[in-house]
């Protein structure tokens, strides 16, 4: 535990990833953070360079602390379930939404006769197969 205890949180189950506040805690928690963000950028004749360092580090510190949160969050098994088929319809339809802008987005620079292709598109892409392959294999080794 760093600082936010995973009590102080809840699943977000209808608004995308991450957690939603559960307590008066979690709220105050994420009131500080936030106010501390503000400090931050508010405070006058702070070079560009150390405001981004100073940035940086508060955002990796909130990173990690909110990944321990999520990390230690009590779920039951109807929650993980649940969540694990959510997380698979997710991941299917940004597939396809991917697989979509990959074929305009070829169509399009084939009709103008060059060839170009989005890497983060095709990254994300392989990285997804990759990741669905390596699971599939330590689940098949570990039945």
């Amino acid at each position: 535990m760093i600082i936010a205890r995973p009590d102080w949180f809840g699943r977000r189950k209808y608004t995308g990833w991450g957690v939603s506040i559960k307590t008066w805690q979690g709220a105050a928690y994420i009131a500080g953070m936030i106010s501390i963000l503000l400090v931050v950028q508010l405070i006058p004749n702070l070079s560009t360079d150390f405001r981004l360092i100073i940035t940086g580090i508060w955002m990796a510190f909130l990173l990690v602390d909110m990944a321990d949160v999520m990390w230690k969050l009590k779920k039951d098994e109807r929650e993980r379930i649940h969540e694990a088929i959510a997380e698979r319809n997710a991941a299917w339809g940004m597939m396809l939404v991917l697989v979509i802008g990959l074929f305009i987005e070829v169509t399009y620079y084939a009709l103008q006769q060059k060839i170009y292709v989005d890497p983060f598109i095709i990254t994300a892409l392989i990285v997804g197969v990759i990741l669905k392959s390596v699971t599939n294999y330590k689940l098949e080794r570990e039945d």
